[in-house]
This record gives structure tokens, sequence and C-alpha cells, in this order.
């Protein structure tokens, strides 16, 4: 069993496929319901007591600072090469803070009521049930243990991007992301890929369960508008 210490929170990308809005905001700052969406995911996090929080930035990355004025348990953390790269250079970036942590995206919002765990048996992603075909990253679990990641497909355990990493696993993490920043060839790929698909070997992986709609992730303007009519003028974007 392991506890939570600490969170990383990813928000260097440009969000390119919410433009326009992004085209001056980072997609983290969007406001949705008339809040910044990284500043619900801040104050979740503070809720369930954590005091060391990490956000790594990059795209239009002075916006970010009030954040770290506001919130005092916030770092912000620079990564120069957001734009050259996969946020598998984020990660990179916060490698020495992933023990015991939660690692977010900070472009999604998590439906009021929903509880984020603080204790784990070992490490884990979000991850909900689907018979229906989707396009997202799916899991097949066996005892216990992630045992093959697929893109698309029907019948899994269709993840999200919310994740839970103990100390040992936190260490791995770090050691594969610095090969990653030394390899070129990975830059493409998302941080995900380290345990899910280049080095499945190295980590024994569970799932923790939620419902469909506890997590809820923007993957374009479509997305925003189901649940803030602000953005219906730009709904076939």
């Amino acid at each position: 069993m392991f506890r939570i210490e600490r969170a990383v929170l990813l928000a260097a990308g440009r969000g390119k496929r919410l433009r326009p809005w992004t085209d001056e905001t980072p997609k983290p700052l969007l406001e949705v319901q008339g809040r910044p969406l990284i500043e619900r995911l801040i104050e979740r996090l503070l809720s369930i007591g954590l005091r060391e929080i990490y956000i790594v930035i990059g795209y239009r990355a002075e916006q970010f600072s009030y954040l770290a004025e506001r919130f005092p348990e916030v770092q912000l953390v620079c990564n120069p090469l957001y734009d050259q790269a996969n946020n598998i250079l984020s990660l990179y970036a916060v490698r020495m803070h992933l023990e015991n942590c939660i690692i977010l995206d900070s472009d999604q919002m998590l439906r009021d009521g929903f509880e984020l765990p603080m204790e784990f048996e070992k490490s884990c992603y979000c991850c909900t049930w689907t018979e229906q075909p989707t396009k997202e990253w799916l899991l097949t679990v066996e005892n216990h243990h992630v045992v093959n990641c697929s893109f698309g497909g029907n019948y899994g355990w269709q993840l999200f991007s919310i994740s839970f990493w103990n100390a040992a696993d936190g260490k791995r993490l770090a050691h594969h992301l610095e090969e990653a920043y030394n390899t070129p060839d990975f830059w493409p790929f998302y941080w995900d890929n380290i345990a899910l698909t280049l080095h499945p070997e190295a980590y024994d992986l569970d799932i923790f369960p939620v419902q469909m709609g506890d997590i809820l992730e923007f993957d374009s303007v479509r997305d925003l508008a189901t649940i803030d009519s602000h953005y219906e003028v730009h709904h076939d974007a």
C-alpha cells in the first residue's frame, strides 16, 4: 500500500484541436462554467490534502504565473521543448517528483462528488469499462495486472489521463524519461507510452475503475460546448 504525496499537472501544450479558443489562451486556462479548468483541478487536489503540486508549462507560459501567487502549494516548471516534442518531455521536466505521485492532464474536469483516492495497492490508471467501439486507449487487465494496451477497439478498460505511481515506479519512470530525452526518436510519444508500450515488462500496473462521466476530457470545441454554451458559436470547429 502506498499513499499519494504530490501531484503533477501537464499544461505545456498548444491545444490546437480547440482553436480558435486556444489561439490566445492555453487550453488549461479556458473557462468552463465560469472557472479555468486548471484552477478547478488545483482546488480538488488541495481538498484531498496535497500540498505539493507541480505544473509543467510551455505555451504562453506567462499566463500561468498568477497560479503560483494564488496557490502557495503550486510550483511552475517550464518545458522549453514543448513545441518540439509530445508530452513525454513535459514529464521529463518533473522526473524528480514522480514518487508517490498523481499525474494529470490539466485540461480536464472532475465530476462533483467524484473523490480522488489517496491510497493504492500499486500503480494504476483511472479507467472505465467499455463494450462500445472507441478510438481511445484500451487496456486489457488480468488478475489486477495490465497485460496489453491497444489504440481503439471495444471490450476493454478505456484509459483516462489520471494515474497514480508508487515510489519504485516513479523512479523507473524517471530513468526511462531520461532515456527518452536522450533519444529524439522517442520525442513524438506520449509519456504514457513508456509503461504501456515501450517498457511494459518493467511495470506492474493495475486500473482504478471509474464511471463514465466522472472525468471529462475536452478533445474538441464540440466537447466543451456540451457543458458550456459559451462555446456553441464554434460548435462545428
